[in-house]
């Protein structure tokens, strides 16, 4: 399964829906905002190009353009979608082994300075 239907069954079981609905021409507003949630991760995480997530979702190019806006507002203005698109966001992180890559250096950076400390420790020990 590739990564775009990962975050499809993320998004479905995160939302309560099915995937056929999540896949269908539904107008409902949860479905939707779903949907909307998908071609976020997609465009942002998965670096998929707008008329690629139009492709696989057989839709016109402005209307993915059309639903990040709307997914941008959402994000500032509807707390109760914010929170279920961060639900979201952290399970498909931990689904696929999602890294970000500013995140990974930060870490990196602590761990040597840790490791530094325990050495500069050992060798005091050692010379006393």
């Amino acid at each position: 399964m590739d990564k775009f239907e990962e975050i499809k069954k993320t998004a479905c079981s995160v939302t309560n829906i099915s995937l056929e609905e999540l896949e269908s021409k539904s107008r409902k507003r949860y479905v939707v905002d779903a949907r909307r949630m998908v071609f976020s991760i997609a465009k942002d995480y998965l670096e998929m190009k707008i008329s690629h997530i139009a492709h696989r979702v057989n839709m016109n190019h402005a209307s993915i353009i059309h639903h990040l806006k709307q997914h941008k507002d959402l994000m500032t203005s509807d707390i109760y979608y914010k929170d279920r698109f961060d639900k979201l966001l952290e399970l498909y992180k931990l689904n696929i082994s999602y890294v970000n890559k500013d995140e990974l250096i930060e870490t990196i950076k602590e761990l040597k300075a840790e490791n530094l400390r325990i050495e500069t420790e050992l060798i005091q020990k050692n010379n006393d």
